[in-house]
């Protein structure tokens, strides 16, 4: 079962791939959430940064300057998470008080109230969470839907789901009846669809088994590495929600998957035992075993690195770490600031480096256990990215100069935590 705010944000996530157009329109005020919620979860931990910083991670996000200073950050000073610095409407800088991950999970309903959303998009978040977790007849999806809104709205919310790609009808061979699904969790392709339900097939049974339980073993584990069954097992189980595939693109346009539970941080009983509603915790992970596995010069002890990072809250004194490091900075996991001789990484989310520690694996040699893995990868894909991706047209690359300006912006940052320091 997803969190609100993971609903919020997934959904903000996968909207935010498509055109404008009336079915986005219509739910503007539930993306206006999941932005506040995006901008919080990259602010948090930053301290005082420039307008500019806070302008370039809103971009790699997919917000504009416009909606950020009229819209989001407004919402965040409002909730009293964020000073601004703005004269003359000019953005100067902000300073963050956000508070730590799981309270601001808790908060999610407030940044609902203040969003104020319509009753078709409260019916779309009931209909969406139903129909993730299982197959609905439509008579049922409408009478869930009607328990936050009418049942009109019921109706429409179904309607904006289907033209996202967020919900599949199929009628049922047997009695005719119209069933829904969330297609990005109930596979529509019948052959596999009727070889993992039939009870007798123990071939599927099998190799989804094996495969989850490999996964389970080795949370980020590389594709390219799995050993328990073939590509085509791991896209089904991909299709079903059984795993999460991730991609880290590499400077040269490589792309490497990287494949998750969607256990990962629950136990058995619902109980939240390290939740990742921002989807940081993996992409930290997922950077770590591209750099184990994939790089140049290899990271072999990710969970070292990772403490040394936690126990002084920076590593490196490098030329190559004004430039190497982009997918990490956008993300607001890491900035990267002078130092003695050249730059260095400053951790700012702490908690998502000792949650992405308690996944990873230990081992390797400590002499070779240095940053430099890291190098290469400049784009991260999140889960909800990946699979809106396989629905629509690839994305387009960023261009190098395009790059280059986003990470000068991204790392002008004051250093502080108060104004004028």
């Amino acid at each position: 079962m997803l969190s609100k705010a993971e609903l919020v944000l997934g959904l903000t996530r996968h909207v935010g791939r498509y055109m404008q157009g009336p079915e986005r329109a219509a739910l503007g005020q539930l993306e206006f959430a999941g932005n506040v919620l995006e901008v919080s979860m990259r602010l948090r931990g930053s301290g005082v940064s420039t307008g500019s910083r806070v302008r370039a991670i809103a971009a790699d996000a997919g917000i504009s300057a416009r909606h950020l200073t009229r819209d989001v950050l407004p919402t965040l000073h409002s909730l009293g998470w964020v000073e601004i610095q703005a004269p003359d409407a000019t953005l100067i800088a902000v300073s963050e008080h956000i508070p730590p991950l799981l309270e601001l999970i808790e908060r999610t309903d407030a940044i609902l109230a203040i969003a104020m959303l319509e009753p078709v998009e409260l019916a779309v978040l009931a209909i969406l969470d139903a129909t993730t977790r299982m197959p609905l007849t439509e008579a049922t999806a409408v009478n869930v839907g009607a328990t936050v809104a009418s049942e009109q709205d019921a109706y429409r919310a179904i309607d904006y789901l289907e033209a996202l790609n967020l919900l599949e009808r199929t009628i049922s061979a047997d009695e005719g009846v119209a069933v829904l699904c969330n297609p990005n969790v109930w596979s529509s392709d019948s052959d596999f669809v009727t070889a993992a339900l039939r009870a007798e097939d123990g071939k599927a049974y099998e190799h989804l088994g094996a495969l989850i339980e490999e996964i389970a073993t080795t949370p980020g584990l590389p594709q390219d590495s799995v050993e328990s069954t073939n590509s085509e097992w791991i896209d089904f189980a991909v299709s079903q929600g059984l795993i999460q595939r991730s991609l880290v693109v590499t400077s040269e346009g490589r792309e490497r998957a990287f494949l998750f539970t969607p256990h990962m941080g629950r136990s058995a009983f619902g109980d939240s035992v390290g939740v990742d509603p921002s989807g940081h915790v993996r992409q930290l992970i997922g950077s770590m075993m591209y750099a184990k596995n994939f790089a140049r010069f290899k990271l072999w002890g990710p969970r070292r690195f990772l403490q040394r990072m936690i126990e002084d809250g920076e590593a490196g004194d490098a030329s190559s770490i004004k430039t190497d490091y982009p997918m990490l900075e956008t993300a607001g996991i890491v900035r990267v600031e002078p130092a003695a001789k050249y730059h260095k990484l400053v951790l700012l989310q702490s908690d998502v480096a000792e949650q992405a520690m308690l996944h990873l694996q230990s081992g390797g040699d400590a002499s070779t256990d240095s940053a430099s893995g890291l190098r290469d990868q400049r784009r991260y894909v999140q889960p909800e990215q990946e699979r809106a991706r396989i629905r629509l047209a690839r994305q387009p690359e960023t261009s190098p100069a395009e790059m280059d300006r986003l990470m000068a912006a991204v790392r002008q940052t004051a250093g502080s935590r108060r104004f004028g320091n």
